[in-house]
């Protein structure tokens, strides 16, 4: 009994002796990993917030307590699987770090690989001396709204974006002094608001950079007309100079509920259009910037509820729509998403065998070759040679065929890059490009991206005897891409996107008059560019070719051009179509325009688009290879849009394409390209807005004329507002003056008609559209 009694007294000693000895050891190693010499800190995105499907760019910041050192930042994933090999590009970064100092660099990596679990490494000499898990808040969906300001999140805003988009919003305070440098970088940001405060700290650096992100597509929303008076920071982005502040109806002419007066900061609109107008006074205003939209709000947003309904809808745009916010939205480019990957794969610098001399090789081996020396050994009793004679000939042959292919004369190196150019304006342009890299000799490829550029392969090439590739990032070069044990006469692919702000633009001054487009397009940049159009109203200019520092005259009749039947009918207005029977010879050039019209489908725009082809890469891409004759092809589609201007105080009638109505109702099947609509069956109603016929200009309608219907399938009536009934269309045609435009035009502005099929059910049939006659009107 004693013994057992004392073995009861040592057990538990031993269980509290293990949990002390717990106890203080877990400070002591916290202490330690707190005290080392090196440590990192790795923050995803815009503080901690990042978007799937766009690059996950990583703020990384290196503290070092030791010697100076040369280290290489490796991102890799979890190793949560030991057992399987490594599936995933590696991502790295050459960095110098001082003695006793803290270091902070970015490193781009796709944000699925943060979103599965990654971590940075530090290695010195190939040893680890640091290393760090990568978390942050990942956004599937919906959009990420900064605000460099404090004051603009005290109104309603957040509010009413939450209200309105689901909850599929995520909007913060971000301090300028955290914006990062690189536009790439900014873009997984939909929306950023600045206030004054804000401005004021902003540096000539940041103003690029804002400039370079709304061109890429994003909304800037200046709170209180910050910084937009005349030489002020954002004046050259704002759609409104600001003047002066002046006091309004606080009930914003009936948009609020409110009683008193409120101080908004306006002046006169220098571009875009005004969105809402008290007594005269200009309140909301915006304008396009590039790919973006700047909108200039003369009220502090801090001042607006969330309550205001109708004021949310005016500054952010409508919810749908071409120039809505979600339109904005469909717009950002999905990096996960190559669609020149299948082109580039295409090159026909390969060329196979002139097919009738192959023909001809053999046609002589067989008939001439194999029976001419049988008889000739035969004739001199020597068949017996002919057991190796002939497999020789045979040999000799194939031979001959084989180096009858120009490929086989190829003996290093080979790429293709395929780049699609939008230019912006003359400071920035945006380049995508796809790239495909052929070795004769397999082993290790290295090709070296454009410095700034954002790099990653274009396709998976895993496998488990193989490396996966690397991307190296460094302070002094370009991104290079690595594709370790490449096989005998195997491809591979990357892409690249950068901002560029060396290209130059195309630079004209258009005129609408008389039914004609007329003015000059000159070619500011220094590439040599081909093929030359421009796209208007569904009609396709050609231009032919514009060297470097060359221009072109532009007198050409917009008369009635092609109707719609389909997005081919389109796009052959650039490219030739395929000729049945014959092989599509422009698989390259179809599918870069595919790129740049996809967009453009269902919003074409009434602004002339400029296409024009080079073989200028501006070298996104280049095959770093110790062998001669390395051979680099490429092809760039470069676009741009041009300015076209119409006359004041004259009545100018629009190609049928330029103005596209807007669908109001369906029912059945139609398809809508910016040719314009066809439909199969069933019927559509659509609405000619009255009162802003022209994104970005002060027109009105002055009148609408429907065309003689040339299609007996069909059959359009337009609503009387007045009368509040549909009223038959002649087939003869209809034109509405100035008069009666009052009676079909809603209290908003808004004129209806409707096509409806009769006959002819599921065949399909173009839609003839009425043609808008404007009047410009100057801006107050």
């Amino acid at each position: 009994m004693q013994v057992r009694g004392k073995r009861n007294t040592v057990i538990p000693w031993l269980i509290i002796s293990v949990l002390l000895l717990i106890t203080f050891a877990l400070p002591a190693a916290a202490s330690a990993a707190d005290t080392a010499p090196v440590r990192l800190a790795v923050q995803p995105g815009l503080s901690g917030i990042y978007k799937l499907g766009l690059p996950a760019w990583l703020t990384i910041t290196i503290s070092n307590q030791d010697e100076a050192f040369k280290g290489l930042l490796v991102v890799e994933p979890v190793d949560n699987f030991p057992e399987r090999p490594s599936q995933s590009t590696r991502y790295q970064k050459t960095v110098k770090v001082p003695a006793r100092s803290l270091v902070t660099t970015t490193l781009m990596v796709p944000s699925e690989l943060v979103n599965n679990g990654a971590r940075a490494v530090l290695l010195v000499d190939g040893t680890p001396v640091a290393a760090s898990s990568v978390q942050g808040t990942a956004v599937n969906g919906g959009f990420i709204a900064l605000s460099l300001g404090e004051k603009p999140l005290k109104g309603g805003v957040s509010a009413w974006l939450d209200q309105t988009f689901g909850g599929q919003t995520a909007i913060k305070f971000l301090p300028p002094a955290y914006l990062p440098g690189d536009p790439l970088e900014l873009s997984v940001a939909d929306i950023i608001i600045v206030d004054d405060v804000s401005v004021a700290r902003l540096s000539k650096e940041q103003i690029r950079l804002l400039k370079d992100w709304v061109s890429l597509g994003g909304m800037l929303l200046i709170s209180g007309g910050a910084g937009t008076s005349p030489g002020g920071p954002l004046t050259e982005l704002s759609p409104v100079t600001a003047a002066g502040r002046q006091v309004v109806s606080a009930d914003m002419g009936g948009l609020r509920v409110v009683k008193g007066t409120m101080a908004v900061t306006t002046g006169p609109l220098t571009d875009g259009e005004v969105l809402a107008r008290v007594n005269g006074v200009i309140v909301v205003a915006a304008r396009d910037y590039g790919k973006g939209r700047v909108v200039y709000s003369g009220i502090p947003l801090e001042n607006l509820t969330s309550e205001s309904a109708a004021i949310w809808p005016l500054v952010f745009g409508q919810i749908y729509g071409p120039n809505s916010l979600d339109g904005k939205m469909r717009e950002k480019r999905q990096y996960n998403n190559d669609m020149l990957g299948h082109a580039a794969t295409y090159l026909p610098q390969l060329k196979t065998p002139p097919v009738p001399r192959v023909a001809v090789a053999w046609v002589i081996y067989v008939l001439v070759v194999g029976p001419g020396l049988y008889l000739l050994l035969r004739r001199y009793d020597r068949r017996d040679w002919m057991w190796w004679m002939i497999p020789v000939g045979a040999v000799i042959t194939a031979g001959v065929v084989y180096f009858m292919s120009p490929a086989q004369r190829i003996h290093a190196p080979i790429s293709q890059t395929l780049a699609v150019v939008e230019i912006m304006d003359s400071e920035r342009a945006e380049v995508n490009a796809t790239a495909a890299f052929i070795s004769p000799y397999g082993g290790t490829l290295n090709v070296e991206g454009s410095p700034g550029a954002v790099l990653w392969p274009s396709n998976n090439y895993y496998s488990p005897r193989q490396k996966s590739p690397i991307i190296q990032y460094d302070a002094e070069a370009g991104p290079r891409i690595s594709f370790p044990d490449v096989e005998y006469w195997s491809m591979r692919q990357a892409r690249a996107t950068a901002i560029k702000h060396d290209v130059g633009q195309i630079s004209g001054s258009l005129v609408l008059e008389n039914g004609y487009i007329k003015g000059e397009i000159a070619n500011h940049t220094k590439m040599d560019l081909r093929d030359c159009r421009i796209l208007l109203g569904g009609r396709s200019i050609a231009l032919n070719r514009i060297p470097a520092g060359g221009s072109v005259e532009v007198n050409q009749s917009l008369a009635k051009g092609p109707g719609s039947l389909g997005p081919n009918e389109f796009r052959d207005l650039l490219v030739p179509p395929v000729r049945p029977g014959e092989n599509d010879i422009y698989v390259r050039e179809r599918q870069m325009v595919d790129v740049v019209l996809g967009p453009r489908m269902n919003d074409p725009g009434n602004q002339p688009v400029f296409f024009g082809w080079t073989d200028d890469s501006l070298g996104m891409f280049k095959i770093l290879s110790n062998q001669k004759n390395v051979r680099d092809y490429n092809l760039a589609l470069v676009t741009q849009e041009l300015q076209l201007h119409l006359p004041i105080g004259k009545v100018v009638q629009l190609a049928p394409g330029m103005y596209m109505p807007k669908v109001i109702e369906s029912r059945g099947a139609f398809n809508q390209t910016p040719l314009g609509y066809t439909l199969y069956e069933g019927k559509i109603t659509l609405g000619i807005d009255l009162l802003r016929p022209l994104n970005n200009r002060n027109f009105k309608v002055v009148s609408i004329e429907f065309p003689p219907q040339e299609n007996k399938n069909v059959a359009m009536r337009i609503y009387d507002w007045q009368e509040e009934k549909w009223i038959d269309v002649p087939s003869s045609g209809l034109k509405i003056g100035p008069e009666k435009l009052k009676r079909y035009g809603s209290p908003s502005g808004e004129c209806r008609f409707q096509v409806e099929k009769t006959t002819g059910l599921g065949r399909p049939d173009k839609v003839d559209l009425p043609a808008v006659a404007v009047e410009g009107v100057v801006s107050r």
